[in-house]
């Protein structure tokens, strides 16, 4: 029997793509989708912030609740329709797949530690911003919180829909779609930081900025994760922590 040669038989080696995830090899949509994306969220914080001002949110909770809901279904059904037009698997914005109990409580983990560090690192944030007069409270997030048994129910389904949506959007689409530009992974992470920050114009310019500095740490988590299920978990438990606790806080104010 005749020994093949080396390499004899096999087909050519393929090349190894070094590009560290989330960086794509080329942009996961069309850039004009991509502007259409950035235009109705700015819409959206625009609109929120004018609509947070000039009605009276503690009294219409379910129905903004519900809008919420719907728009974040909107916003997410949008995005999916533009990785759709480059045939971009939605695995690849969502990263890798792990499964399992163990891979599960081990994202958990993740996510809580992740969760606790960031909320010091914001605490020290939130700080200088009042030092600087930057940070104040207010009355349209302290207004949103929610009442009573039911609209707590709802504040978490529309907290856990944020997180999942908002990661989807920021940390998986724009993150990849800027970082697709010459490979700069820090490009994705500068845009999708400053985007997510001004998505939250009706919470004030001071939140706004410790916001761009909570982006960039959940693409940080993102990144080294590997996923999107350790941002949408912390993120989730983050958005509902927050809103009982305000209500908790209104309840013993009213006392």
């Amino acid at each position: 029997m005749r020994i093949p040669e080396i390499g004899e038989g096999l087909s050519a080696p393929t090349q190894v793509d070094h590009r560290p995830w989330p960086v794509p090899p080329q942009p996961i949509a069309p850039w004009w989708h991509t502007a259409l994306v950035i235009a109705m969220i700015l819409g959206a914080s625009v609109l929120g912030s004018v609509h947070g001002k000039t009605s009276g949110l503690s009294h219409h909770h379910l129905k903004f609740y519900a809008v919420t809901m719907a728009w974040e279904c909107v916003l997410a059904a949008l995005v999916w329709w533009g990785i759709r037009m480059r045939r971009v698997p939605l695995r690849q914005v969502l990263g890798e797949r792990r499964a399992g109990a163990k891979a599960w409580f081990t994202d958990f983990g993740a996510a809580l530690i992740f969760w606790v560090m960031a909320v010091i690192v914001l605490a020290a944030i939130s700080t200088v911003l009042r030092l600087l007069h930057l940070m104040h409270v207010q009355k349209t997030v302290v207004a949103l919180a929610p009442q009573g048994a039911w609209e707590a129910a709802l504040w978490v389904a529309l907290s856990i829909a944020a997180g999942i949506v908002e990661e989807f959007v920021f940390r998986g689409y724009l993150l990849q779609q800027f970082a697709a530009i010459g490979g700069r992974l820090w490009l994705g992470v500068l845009a999708s930081s400053l985007l997510f920050g001004a998505a939250h114009g009706y919470e004030g310019i001071g939140s706004m900025i410790a916001i761009v500095a909570y982006g960039a740490m959940f693409c940080a988590l993102t990144i080294q994760r590997k996923n999107l299920r350790t941002g949408i978990m912390a993120h989730a438990w983050h958005d509902s922590f927050t809103g009982i606790a305000l209500a908790i806080v209104k309840h013993l104010h009213a006392i």
